[in-house]
């Protein structure tokens, strides 16, 4: 049995010139100011939906395509960089490979960028076929543009897997031992190495499922860019269908895994506890790893001519695959600050407040999932209820948690500091209700101009939209101005 330590982990040395430090730095950077950019987008967006500016609707859709497959994007990049930091000692990770994945996935998110915002490109996120290619208001080369940025961000997330991988064979010697299988049978334990940590495991666990969504997704790409270069190319629309979902659902889901790792390594830094590996971690990310990637088919009920099976195999790895690793990631948690000396931080609230998000956006999720739920729920704004739930009331939580632990907290929040995070939340929730709402009353999701309630509930949340961009610009200047002071002073990470 192994713990995390509960002093963060310090990183020393620099290759070619560029410290692991500063590339995190450079991530978080980039990745925040990226999701800044596409908040307000989503903001213009919900305002047009309640009729308080005017959006063409191919410009509402061309925006909808831009904000969901950016969003996805970039909270990859910024949870691959966070767990990054604390597995680049563990596994003696290279600098060199995240400069190259960070420096592919934002070529990706410009080219997306370029086809919608100069093209014009509007098919929604999932660019279900034949959508792209039929009817369109946008140029041919925005359709092909938009897919080869999609290429390059997984890409540089697959580049980035394989790194893990190495590293996790280098270290541990196999991925059993990654996946901490060696607490079960202690003879596939490396002489002289302990036990894998939490952070490890969630870190294997990811690659391999990761891999495996990227090589899908590479697949549905190609066939795509494909049918782009020649019309007559034959695709099957179930069949794209499927691999759209496997992609897009699962690659959304790791970053919750990715997160469920930094949260290993950070939260014992403020309850002065370590966290510790043992079988139930072990089984609990194994049966994530099995199931994970069989959960898309509940996109696809309504799709009458796909295998029963299939769809009832899908609602079932659901909750199999989330149950295992959400419930020990959060009553180890709560196990780990009950009692404890918690430091009470930006970071740790924010990590604790995320934690509550991914537990009632998986919930919501699994609702949906459920065949008598979904045949109600299908296609309202429920959907976007849940993952907005579980993405930006989880992990992007978990994310600024991390970016103010990194730049050091050493001291209490001020005052000021508590009215801004009241504000962050107040909007947050408010936002999020008003999708509940709508998806409760059966409001159609991905409309320009949505029927009645929708008008009058997006107005409602534009102005919770306001008060959420209010509190994380203010947020955000706060860890941006500690990072300075502290750049300035020489202090570094720590409590």
């Amino acid at each position: 049995m192994q713990a995390i330590a509960p002093e963060p982990i310090e990183l020393h040395g620099a290759e070619a010139g560029l410290t692991p430090r500063r590339m995190v730095g450079i991530g978080l950077v980039v990745g925040l100011i990226t999701i800044y950019g596409l908040a307000m987008i989503g903001g213009t967006m919900k305002a047009a939906q309640g009729n308080l500016v005017h959006l063409a609707p191919q410009t509402f859709y061309a925006l909808l395509t831009l904000h969901g497959a950016g969003m996805i994007s970039v909270v990859v990049l910024l949870t691959a960089v966070a767990h990054w930091y604390f597995l680049r000692n563990l596994l003696k990770l290279r600098v060199e490979v995240l400069l190259f994945s960070v420096v592919a996935t934002v070529w990706g998110l410009l080219a997306a960028g370029a086809a919608v915002l100069g093209g014009g490109f509007g098919p929604g996120w999932t660019f279900l076929y034949p959508l792209p290619f039929i009817g369109t208001t946008w140029p041919a080369w925005s359709t092909g543009l938009f897919f080869i940025g999609v290429l390059f961000v997984g890409i540089g997330f697959a580049i980035f897997l394989l790194d893990i991988l190495a590293g996790v064979i280098r270290e541990y010697g196999g991925i059993l031992q990654g996946l901490a299988f060696d607490t079960f049978f202690p003879k596939l334990r490396r002489p002289g190495k302990e036990v894998a940590p939490p952070t490890v495991i969630a870190a294997t666990m990811v690659a391999l499922d990761g891999l495996l969504t990227v090589a899908a997704g590479t697949v549905l790409v190609v066939a795509l860019l494909a049918r782009w270069a020649s019309p007559t190319f034959p695709i099957d629309p179930l069949w794209i269908k499927n691999l759209t979902f496997f992609f897009g659902h699962t690659i959304a889901n790791l970053t919750i895994y990715l997160s469920a790792g930094v949260i290993y390594a950070v939260l014992p830094a403020y309850t002065g506890r370590p966290w510790n590996t043992n079988k139930i971690y072990t089984l609990s990310w194994a049966t994530s790893l099995l199931f994970v990637p069989w959960a898309w088919p509940h996109h696809l009920y309504m799709d009458f001519v796909q295998a029963p099976w299939l769809q009832l195999f899908g609602e079932a790895s659901t909750y199999i695959a989330t149950i295992p690793s959400a419930v020990v990631t959060i009553f180890g948690a709560l196990l780990l600050v009950y009692r404890s000396n918690m430091r009470w931080r930006i970071g740790s609230v924010f990590f604790m407040a995320g934690l509550l998000g991914w537990l009632v956006g998986g919930i919501a999720a699994m609702l949906d999932a459920t065949i008598p739920f979904n045949d109600v729920l299908h296609n309202t704004l429920w959907v976007p209820a849940h993952f907005h739930t579980y993405l930006l009331g989880g992990v992007f939580l978990f994310v600024i948690g991390f970016a103010s632990y990194f730049v050091g907290e050493k001291a209490p929040p001020r005052a000021i500091v508590k009215v801004w995070e009241w504000l962050f939340f107040i909007g947050l929730v408010g936002f999020l209700l008003m999708f509940y709402a709508g998806g409760i009353d059966g409001v159609p999701r991905r409309e320009a101009t949505p029927p009645t309630p929708g008008p009058q509930l997006a107005a409602i949340a534009t102005g919770f939209v306001v008060i959420l961009l209010l509190g994380m610009t203010a947020l955000l200047i706060e860890i941006w101005m500690r990072a300075r002071r502290h750049a300035i002073t020489g202090e570094g990470e720590g409590l």
